[in-house]
């Protein structure tokens, strides 16, 4: 099963792509802010992400008494992404993301930081598959059922969901047609979503890049 794994979690760099939609209702937020989540957005696998995560980190800091949840969500997906695409600092980056989910919880416990605390769970996991499948599975897992529970509506969380599913051999219950059904849901979910500037918005490129692999 080794192989199935490593081609899952290989892919999931890219899941963090997507065309930002800002909402113009408030006025009050950070330029920078919406600026470096806009950066975020539209990062390709091959960016700077030290660069931006640098950028995030001096935004953390200056929001520290607002007590606001984002920054840290931002900084444990860019620490998962630099996970996933730099192989001798996968460990070492997937812990870093591991610390920023749980900041981000700590401050607010929501759908959003549960699915970045399970996309954590799977860098960490990533890093040997083979190895840490077992250790790591419940997790990777569990996060997203709590997701659900706080918010059934998020598409992130079916889309992860169908991610890992379809990479898993059909015999386990795995595979394309298995996954068809969760990752139309997604779609219908994302496409009824009106993300506002610092929110999580990505999704959509997830989606055409898993329905290249699988047509649904």
């Amino acid at each position: 099963m080794r192989i199935y794994f490593i081609l899952a979690f290989m892919g999931w760099g890219s899941f963090f792509n997507s065309t930002p939609i800002f909402s113009q209702t408030n006025n009050n937020l950070n330029k920078d802010f919406i600026a470096a989540v806009a950066e975020f957005n539209t990062a390709t696998k091959n960016y700077d992400y030290i660069k931006l995560i640098t950028r995030f980190e001096q935004i953390e800091k200056s929001m520290l008494q607002n007590k606001d949840w984002t920054p840290a969500y931002y900084l444990s997906l860019l620490y998962t992404r630099l996970s996933f695409s730099n192989k001798n600092g996968a460990d070492v980056h997937a812990d870093k993301a591991l610390l920023w989910a749980k900041k981000s919880l700590s401050i607010e416990t929501n759908d959003e930081n549960y699915c970045a605390l399970s996309m954590a769970q799977t860098a960490k996991m990533s890093v040997s598959p083979y190895l840490r499948w077992l250790k790591y599975e419940k997790s990777i897992y569990e996060p997203l059922e709590k997701a659900k529970k706080i918010n059934s509506n998020n598409p992130r969380i079916y889309i992860l969901e169908a991610s890992l599913k379809m990479n898993i051999p059909q015999i386990f219950g795995g595979g394309c047609e298995n996954s068809k059904p969760i990752l139309i849901k997604a779609k219908q979910l994302l496409d009824k979503s009106t993300p506002e500037a610092i929110l999580p918005s990505w999704g959509k490129s997830s989606l055409e890049e898993l329905k290249g692999t699988c047509p649904f």
